[in-house]
């Protein structure tokens, strides 16, 4: 319980180092996307450059084609990649937040606590009942609180899990397309 200005002052200034972490952790994660997108735009730009002056040499129909399958399964892997760092990027800074959410959660938690010890020393005799119930309310909360936290982070665990079989899934598919893909122009000039 908050009994002079210096413990709201506390709180206030624990609450605004709150808000700065998780401001930077943000901001952090926001600023590696941003580099992850830049060079990402500037690695697709060199390399469609490089695929234009391939383009223009090109002299016969069979080249054309080798072109077009040999570029499928790189390219393929290449988006993956990109989308596996961006979810890594996203999945660090969720973390990140998250602890401090934690951390933040842990301190209120405290602080309610010793607000319902000052609240029970200055309640009549025989009024245990109440301090008890309110405990208990303080109780269940966490309780439902950790129950929520452990089910998200089994959903997280899932999710990356689907991620990276979607991942794996795509790029054997497009190896698989693009070897069918050569396989007729193959037997054509057999």
């Amino acid at each position: 319980m908050i009994t002079n200005p210096e413990q709201f002052a506390q709180i206030q200034k624990s609450a605004l180092e709150a808000f700065q972490n998780a401001t930077a952790a943000s901001i952090a994660g926001f600023e590696k996307l941003a580099a992850l997108n830049v060079q990402a735009t500037k690695t697709s730009f060199e390399e469609s450059a490089e695929t234009l002056r391939t383009l223009v040499e090109v002299k016969d129909p069979k080249q054309w084609a080798d072109l077009a399958t040999t570029s499928v399964q790189p390219t393929t892997d290449k988006v993956a990649a990109y989308y596996k760092h961006v979810y890594e990027i996203a999945n660090e800074t969720g973390s990140e937040l998250a602890r401090l959410f934690e951390r933040q959660y842990a301190e209120n938690n405290r602080q309610i606590y010793a607000a319902i010890d000052a609240f029970a020393r200055n309640l009549p005799a025989g009024s245990e009942g109440v301090v008890t119930l309110m405990k208990q309310a303080v109780s269940a909360a966490n309780t439902t609180f950790d129950q929520l936290n452990k089910a998200t982070k089994q959903a997280v665990e899932v999710a990356e899990a689907n991620i990276a079989a979607a991942a794996k899934t795509t790029s054997t598919a497009a190896a698989t397309a693009a070897t069918r893909a050569a396989q007729p122009q193959q037997r054509k000039t057999a």
